[in-house]
């Protein structure tokens, strides 16, 4: 990204180079300063327009200005498909319409981050009815859960501004699905920050690091086998948020 920014810089400055040296070069030449720069401005973007009275022939400068000028557009084109290119790649349109969708949603639970265990899970909740957005860490696995139908953004968990996106104000609970505790716990704290209120299951990796998890803001925690994932998604769904929704 640094040597493309590079690149568009050093062809900006080219393009002023060679329309000033051409200015410079049309005034020696007799040119008033104003037709100067209106010429080669025209001449830069290719239109045919006829200011500078003064021929070629009888004055070998103008020639040289309008080499300078001819030399102008092909590298401004080429800057101009540089800023289009970069412009898709900061502004994905998909992005842009999964986000508006989460803002409509209300009671979803917040999966994050997203692997094997968030899987499972994602799959019973789905099959329960109940509406999720996912956390990803990459753009590889947003895309998967883009094909597969499925709510997400790309974010950092350590980011309130991430939980805000997913909606945490309106969400029923988080669910932290991390192989890391360190990084659960991390979660829920900035899932508390961001809503005092949300109500944040955990799942807890070693059991020393229960009480941890819990000081950080979880008020539920499961410590799964390798493939306990679906068994806890049932867990979840059917107990813990069905009895959360219930309730209210």
């Amino acid at each position: 990204m640094a040597n493309l920014k590079r690149t568009q810089y050093t062809m900006i400055l080219i393009i002023l180079v060679l329309f000033i040296a051409s200015i410079i070069i049309t005034i020696i030449a007799g040119v008033s300063p104003s037709v100067s720069v209106v010429d080669a401005a025209l001449d830069a973007l290719e239109v045919n327009y006829n200011l500078i009275q003064l021929s070629i022939a009888s004055n070998p400068l103008i020639l040289a200005a309008k080499i300078l000028d001819a030399m102008v557009f092909p590298v401004l084109t080429v800057l101009l498909a540089a800023w289009f290119f970069d412009f898709i790649n900061h502004v994905n349109i998909k992005e842009k319409i999964e986000i508006s969708r989460i803002q409509k949603l209300e009671g979803h639970v917040i999966l994050v981050p997203y692997n094997n265990f968030c899987k499972a899970i994602l799959k019973e909740l789905k099959n329960s009815g109940i509406k999720t957005v996912t956390i990803v860490e990459n753009k590889k696995e947003l895309m998967q859960l883009y094909r597969n139908g499925e709510l997400a953004i790309h974010g950092d968990v350590r980011s309130i501004e991430t939980f805000e996106i997913a909606r945490i104000s309106k969400a029923r609970a988080i669910i932290a699905c991390s192989k890391d505790d360190v990084q659960n716990a991390l979660i829920a704290i900035t899932a508390k920050t961001a809503n005092p209120h949300i109500k944040i299951i955990s799942r807890a990796n070693e059991e020393e690091n229960v009480k941890g998890l819990m000081s950080a803001g979880a008020y539920k925690t499961f410590i799964p086998e390798d493939s306990a994932g679906e068994e806890i998604g049932k867990e979840i769904s059917r107990r813990v948020l069905t009895k959360r929704t219930m309730k209210t």
